[in-house]
């Protein structure tokens, strides 16, 4: 709640001192965020039942004020501070163990980036650039299943129920701050004869966003441990410039 206070002050301020400034539009975005489907497999062996982690397309949102700064007509500086809630659709095997649910990141995200400006009425902004993230919450949720087939003794009555209900904080599965690398697309268009917004197209690849397996095991010694791969995201969003 803090950050979101300190974020909302944050961007009054700027937007106080720079909107006299005709080389800086303060501009407003939001909309869905989509997860890229990736298969990671956590250790170096082929035997069934070693552990992996499938993460498939889920939906969570995004809101970003940022500012434009127009070096010239070619080119321009976007700076932001935004919240993020990426959501992922997770499939967690190890053995008859599986755990099947939704993973929700919930963070406070500064992209930077430069524009290429192109077009006829250079209406389009093609950006590179990357981002810091922190860390507000972890969430999984979801049910475990046990397969029977894959059980020494299926009779066993720890396992007479094989699905049971989970709701797990994961907060300290992931770095608390973490960087990342994205490029976007922007097409600007007029609402009216006085106000411009603009549609996005951003994909953004996480870098350092999971920590990584525990070396430390003692099965470190005789498998070689994996780390989940780090997430990839796009971002479908309409702003307009205040």
């Amino acid at each position: 709640m803090k950050k979101r206070i300190l974020l909302i002050v944050l961007i009054g301020f700027l937007t106080k001192i720079y909107s006299q400034d005709k080389k800086i539009e303060f501009q407003l975005s939001l909309g869905p965020t989509l997860s890229i489907p990736k298969t990671s497999e956590l250790t170096n062996t082929n035997v069934d039942g070693s552990p992996e982690i499938k993460s498939s397309i889920n939906i969570g949102a995004y809101i970003l004020p940022s500012f434009n700064y127009l070096i010239n007509e070619n080119s321009s500086i976007d700076f932001g501070i935004g919240f993020y809630l990426d959501r992922f659709s997770i499939e967690d095997k190890m053995g008859a163990i599986t755990n099947k649910g939704n993973r929700n990141i919930s963070q406070i995200q500064i992209p930077v980036n430069y524009n290429f400006h192109f077009g006829q009425d250079k209406s389009y902004h093609f950006g590179i650039g990357g981002f810091t993230s922190f860390l507000i919450s972890a969430k999984e949720k979801g049910d475990t299943t046990a397969d029977p087939t894959q059980i020494i003794d299926p009779n066993d009555p720890v396992f007479s129920n094989p699905t049971a209900s989970y709701n797990n904080d994961i907060k300290d599965n992931y770095n608390s701050v973490s960087f990342g690398a994205f490029i976007q697309l922007k097409k600007f268009f007029s609402f009216s004869s006085e106000k411009r917004g603009f549609i996005l197209l951003k994909i953004n690849q996480y870098i350092n966003s999971i920590k990584n397996n525990d070396s430390d095991s003692d099965l470190s010694q005789y498998i070689e441990f994996k780390n989940e791969k780090e997430p990839t995201t796009v971002n479908l969003g309409i702003g307009i410039i205040i």
